[in-house]
């Protein structure tokens, strides 16, 4: 059997700053799917991102960045990007325009420090404090 290996400070960080921001969604939509319009719990209920993790690390932790899906439409946005952009882009466009640009600020930014991850999840719990 395989050694586990500890998860690193940074790991956790990001971790814990994405389960953050998928409640973050999930309450803002109030379980609702931005396609549909259904209501969505548990398996078939996904914060999806529009501009990918891959795209901007950054990003991947911003809750204007994520919507709720259901099963069905997560699979229609992966499965047809053209289309799921430009639908994404008519249906939202003020925030659209503010992911472009946030992208472009964070192209020069570089590597995201641990120091980064520790100020976001602060700024949740704040956040969830004054709820």
């Amino acid at each position: 059997m395989a050694k586990r290996r500890k998860k690193t400070p940074r790991q956790k960080a990001k971790e814990k700053l994405m389960l953050l921001a998928k409640k973050s969604v999930y309450e803002r939509d109030n379980y609702t799917c931005k396609r549909c319009q259904r209501q969505v719990y548990g398996k078939n209920c996904h914060a999806s991102h529009i501009i990918p993790v891959s795209a901007d690390g950054r990003l991947a932790f911003n809750p204007l960045n994520m919507k709720v899906l259901c099963y069905k439409d997560h699979r229609w946005w992966h499965e047809n990007p053209c289309e799921s952009g430009m639908w994404y882009r008519s249906t939202f466009p003020e925030n659209w325009r503010y992911l472009q640009a946030e992208k472009l600020k964070n192209a020069t930014l570089g590597s995201i420090p641990l120091s980064w991850f520790e100020e976001q999840i602060a700024d949740y719990r704040k956040d969830e404090e004054s709820y």
